[in-house]
């Protein structure tokens, strides 16, 4: 009986930590990029010197902060220039199970949707460009990935807990922020608000 109980703790640990998401504290609602110049199957480096400040986090409605990244051969391209596009900003690590589960899903959206316009970016939390590129060609990734080696664009973003995810409309402004794992309804939820579908 105290062996069944045992177990029966770690499955729901393990099953709040899945949905809680690594470290987040709610779960809740609050690019080869098509013809957007993004590559796929790249890992940029954020500009640190570009992460533009919030006065206080930003949240739905509100217009999302800038931030440019570079491309292994110099490229730069900032957030502004994707005006006129929806955006899905997604904050990961390797390391966070959540994280790993979501990626496929975001994936699939990416190639279903990069076509319409979406531009997609995952910047990967303070990690090295190695652990990245592994986990990238590991589960076959293609969207677009950012390093953000200090963490500068996860703090401007208020990201408290991995994954986050910000769905971001043509206007730039901010449509849905994610806390948690992407299951497909809040995926499909997100994009509807940004794609007008």
């Amino acid at each position: 009986m105290r062996r069944w109980v045992l177990w029966m703790g770690i499955g729901l640990l393990l099953v709040a930590f899945i949905l809680g998401g690594c470290g987040g504290k709610n779960a809740s609602p609050t690019p080869a990029a098509g013809g957007q110049g993004l590559l796929a199957e790249t890992v940029y480096l954020v500009d640190e010197r570009s992460v533009e400040r919030a006065a206080s986090p930003p949240g739905e409605g509100d217009v999302a902060p800038n931030f440019s990244i570079v491309a292994p051969d110099g490229k730069k391209f900032s957030l502004k220039e994707f005006r006129g596009h929806p955006v899905i900003i997604n904050f990961w690590a390797t390391w966070c199970p959540p994280c790993r589960m979501e990626m496929p899903a975001l994936n699939r959206a990416y190639l279903a949707h990069k076509d319409e316009g979406l531009v997609m970016i995952a910047v990967d939390e303070m990690e090295e460009r190695e652990q990245v590129e592994s986990f990238r060609r590991a589960m076959k990734v293609v969207l677009p990935m950012a390093l953000d080696t200090r963490g500068l664009v996860g703090r401007t973003y208020l990201v408290r807990g991995l994954p986050t995810t910000f769905f971001i409309r043509k206007d730039g402004t901010i449509a849905v922020r994610w806390t948690g794992m992407l299951r497909e309804s809040s995926l499909d939820m997100g994009l509807k608000a940004i794609l007008g579908q």
